[in-house]
């Protein structure tokens, strides 16, 4: 038997990015990145980092678009913070 479960993720996820990038790139980077960690999956952990790899990529600008897959190696994230709640299902 498969049960669904709808969960929401609250809280706050830290992200350090390379220092040569702008802000928008920084945020845009550190967005994707966290949310491509939150979704991973236990059958293919690397599926939505690659996807949110490429997004970055493509949405970056020109200039951070040179070294997009290299700053994704170099981020980290330190600290996440929060709670999984179940919404029901």
């Amino acid at each position: 038997m498969k049960i669904e479960i709808s969960v929401n993720f609250i809280g706050v996820v830290r992200v350090m990015v390379p220092d040569h990038l702008s802000a928008d790139d920084s945020s845009l980077l550190a967005e994707k990145l966290a949310l491509a960690r939150i979704v991973a999956t236990c059958d293919n952990p690397d599926a939505p980092e690659d996807n949110a790899c490429c997004e970055y990529a493509e949405e970056c600008s020109d200039t951070a678009q040179a070294t997009a897959e290299q700053d994704w190696d170099a981020c980290e994230v330190e600290t996440v913070s929060g709670a999984w709640l179940a919404t029901g299902g």
